[in-house]
């Protein structure tokens, strides 16, 4: 039985609470909140789409689909490299944002 598109979950949020259009690693997933909530809460998540960011200064926007990280709540074309990081691309630059991919993220630094 099919549930959702998988574009959109409610959550519960985590310790810290969720900021609206804040991106943040949730599990394995990284979701953008619809609105802020407090931990404990149950908030409405994207998982995809076309998002204008947080995006790392310097780090300038094209059309070539360049690989998009998330690093310290931001997005960046310089893939993490500290213990700990998430080194898998989490979507795409592209036309002035991040198209995400809503992949599920298991790589990181070690």
């Amino acid at each position: 039985m099919r549930l959702s598109d998988g574009k959109k979950i409610v959550a519960t949020v985590p310790t810290g609470g969720f900021k609206k259009d804040v991106p943040c690693l949730l599990g394995a997933l990284l979701v953008v909140p619809n609105f802020t909530a407090a931990a404990g809460d149950t908030a409405v998540c994207y998982t995809q789409g076309h998002f204008d960011g947080p995006i790392k200064a310097g780090d300038s926007v094209s059309f070539e689909s360049e690989a998009a990280y998330f690093k310290n709540g931001e997005f960046t074309k310089t893939k993490p490299t500290a213990s700990g990081d998430l080194s898998q691309p989490v979507g795409v630059f592209i036309d002035s944002g991040v198209l995400l991919t809503g992949g599920i993220l298991t790589e990181f630094v070690t």
